[in-house]
């Protein structure tokens, strides 16, 4: 189990949820698929590994997550919905992808430049701060 400093954890069985959700959609062809099913399986085995993983590299590990999360579902984006509102869990599935795209660049992950991407999207600002808040501490 991998503590992200809040009392959820992000296990391997949810790494594991997700490199089946990624092998069953084959999106970007098997070669994509079979190399992300690999990055997922070097993310579990860093996260996993016996002793305390490097914090900083623990964090940007737990951020690709995340985004592969919000691109193919699973057990891994139910936990992260699970902490917001019923609206604010159907905006998030409605801009998965929306919000994934954003999340891959590594600047956008603070608070301010989320809560504006998901403003220009249509949420609100409460509902934006709610989403962006719930995603930085669930890979902090």
């Amino acid at each position: 189990m991998i503590s992200t400093g809040e009392p959820h954890l992000i296990t391997g069985s949810d790494i594991d949820d997700l490199v089946t959700r990624v092998r069953l959609n084959g999106t970007g062809g098997p070669e994509h698929g079979a190399a992300l099913a690999a990055e997922l399986d070097a993310a579990r085995a860093f996260l996993c590994s016996p002793g305390d993983p490097d914090p900083a590299v623990a964090r940007l590990v737990r951020r690709r997550l995340v985004v592969i999360a919000l691109r193919h579902g699973g057990a891994l984006l139910a936990k992260l919905l699970t902490r917001l509102t019923a609206r604010e869990t159907a905006m998030v599935r409605r801009y998965a992808h929306r919000l994934a795209n954003f999340l891959d660049a590594p600047e956008n992950w603070a608070a301010q430049p989320i809560m504006l991407h998901l403003m220009r999207i249509g949420l609100c600002y409460a509902e934006a701060e709610d989403i962006a808040v719930t995603v930085l501490m669930f890979v902090w």
